[in-house]
């Protein structure tokens, strides 16, 4: 009768496979890796930030500025002058990232003229914020008041978003209440120059689908999202002064043909953020943002962040890989494929991110690829110090694991009162056996020696140890003489069974043969240390070959055997 085939060791590797697959997806749809996700970005973003583009020119309202034309708010009048100093320079467009929502009481004759100045140049792009009512709660936009949204040429929203470690990273590129119906304010000023009609498709990842519910009208929907490659540093477009521009200080052609951001740049006012890679006393002002918008927008180089569905997709390919990996030839021991995918996945990467313009973030499957490994080294050193502690042979404990063993044995012993006994042999005749009938012979009946031994000892802290050549012992805590002595008996009666076995149709089967057994049993009072214990377990040992072999002595006295055991079968 035939044995059955072993199962295929694909079948467990495919089932791990899946499983880390699994978590993948899950670590991925979970969030938890949002803080070294961001890590990992902004550090490879940096290769792919692109050069600031001289034709974005930042105007500050700056410290010089405010010394020269006092404190802010400064009259609209201030505002329709600047407006027509730059419409006379010829500039493609300009962007205020100022807000314009209230109109000025004291001076209605200047909103009057500042809306006057931005229809005569009708390249003036204006913000529109929004404002929550109250914490977690409703939405309302804050616009420019009625003439100033009737004159620009356009609006745009001016929403800087931060992350939750307070970094710049992302845009949405349209955005609104109730729905994303607003450009954001660079988008709006470059989509100055594209006749109706013939704008490109947006890039970013779809937040706002045809299927998904309809949005409250007071929530603020985003949509378009991407991630801006920040210049570095983020603030190297070129900055003029407000207050120089507005005095003619400024040369015509750094403003001529050139796209124009107006700010708020001044310590103290506006609002900062952090770009990635950025030391945390650093800023970055509003229009500095949108000026690396601007920039993104015209070098076509914004970074789409995968969805999660495509995140969690290549996430759980590349967990799974190494196992997939490791079935090939050349490729069986784990660690290899395992390293390969991890390099794979930060090379995937960064070819995404500067070739393609896309983000896909390694961390999760970096991470269940570093838990795998972690659980296959300590698999790998679990079973070293195994074989360490083994026979080859055998499989049995060595004589170091025998030594360390007796040695706890013996201490639990003299805590609890118990008896422990301990069984040393040896196989009668070996040397003989091996010179006559071969290495070969000898290993099968050490084997079966170890087989017999293994099935005598079955509890839990029994311990059965090859100590060298054909010398074998057990250890056998809690257990009386006499239970040893019987335990003694039956090895004789197994390997009497055994030997009547036929011998001869396969070369590795164990030959007949038969063991001389050795016993002590350490009593609670006894002042014995492991090598005395030992001592007269091989002393009774000595006495069994003495007197005949193939039987048992009992050594329980202090210096005399009390008692043998004899079995002849």
């Amino acid at each position: 009768m035939s044995t059955p085939a072993p199962a295929p060791k694909w079948k467990p590797r495919l089932l791990t496979a899946v499983g880390a697959a699994a978590l993948a997806v899950l670590v991925t749809l979970s969030g938890l890796t949002a803080t070294p996700d961001a890590w990992v970005y902004d550090r490879l973003v940096r290769g792919a930030a692109p050069e600031a583009d001289p034709r974005i020119v930042v105007v500050d309202i700056d410290q010089k500025s405010l010394a020269e034309l006092g404190r802010w708010p400064w009259s609209r009048r201030v505002h329709a002058q600047l407006v027509d100093r730059l419409r006379l320079a010829e500039t493609k467009g300009i962007a205020f990232n100022i807000l314009l929502s209230e109109p000025a009481l004291f001076d209605p004759e200047g909103d009057a003229l500042l809306a006057r100045a931005i229809s005569r140049s009708g390249r003036v792009v204006l913000p529109v914020l929004a404002e929550p009512v109250q914490r977690n709660g409703a939405s309302v936009e804050l616009m420019p008041i009625p003439e100033f949204a009737a004159s620009a040429a356009s609006l745009g929203h001016a929403e800087m978003v931060l992350d939750e470690d307070g970094v710049a990273r992302s845009v949405y590129l349209r955005a609104g209440l109730g729905s994303p119906h607003w450009p954001a304010l660079a988008l709006a000023l470059l989509q100055l120059d594209q006749p109706n009609g013939g704008a490109p498709e947006l890039p970013g990842r779809r937040l706002v689908t045809t299927d998904a519910p309809a949005p409250a009208q007071d929530d603020w929907v985003r949509d378009h999202e991407v991630r801006i490659p920040f210049a570095s540093p983020p603030n190297a477009f070129r900055h003029v002064s407000y207050t120089d521009v507005l005095n003619q200080r400024i040369p015509p052609s750094t403003l001529r043909g050139n796209w124009i951001v107006v700010g708020v740049n001044a310590t103290g006012m506006g609002q900062y953020a952090r770009a990635p890679g950025q030391p945390l006393n650093a800023g970055m002002s509003g229009a500095d943002y949108q000026a690396n918008l601007l920039n993104m927008l015209l070098k076509d180089a914004a970074i789409t962040p995968l969805g999660e569905g495509w995140q969690a997709l290549l996430s759980a390919l590349l967990a799974a890989l190494p196992l997939l990996l490791s079935a090939l030839p050349g490729l069986r021991r784990v660690w290899l494929p395992t390293v390969m995918t991890m390099a794979g996945a930060v090379v995937l990467s960064v070819v995404l991110l500067r070739y393609g313009h896309a983000w896909f973030s390694p961390v999760p499957a970096l991470l269940v690829l570093a838990l795998g490994a972690s659980l296959w080294i300590y698999r790998l050193l679990r079973r070293t110090h195994k074989q360490a502690q083994s026979d080859a042979l055998t499989g049995l404990a060595n004589r170091s694991r025998f030594d360390q063993a007796l040695d706890q044995e013996l201490r639990v012993a003299r805590r609890s009162g118990q008896p422990l006994s301990l069984l040393v042999m040896d196989i009668d005749h070996f040397k003989q056996l091996n010179d006559s009938q071969g290495h070969t012979v000898g290993d099968a009946a050490l084997k079966a020696l170890g087989r017999v031994l293994r099935s005598r000892a079955r509890r839990p802290r029994d311990l059965v140890a090859r100590l060298g050549g054909d010398e074998f012992a057990v250890l056998l805590p809690e257990t009386s003489a006499q239970a040893a002595a019987t335990i003694a008996t039956t090895i004789h009666v197994d390997l009497a069974n055994l030997g009547r076995k036929p011998h001869g149709a396969n070369a590795s089967a164990s030959p007949p043969f038969t063991a001389s057994i050795g016993i002590h049993t350490f009593q609670s009072g006894d002042d014995l240390g492991p090598e005395d214990v030992f001592d007269r377990a091989d002393a009774a040992l000595y006495r069994a070959k003495q007197t005949g072999r193939n039987r048992s002595f009992s050594h329980t006295g202090e210096h005399e055997p009390v008692g043998i055991s004899a079995t002849r079968v």
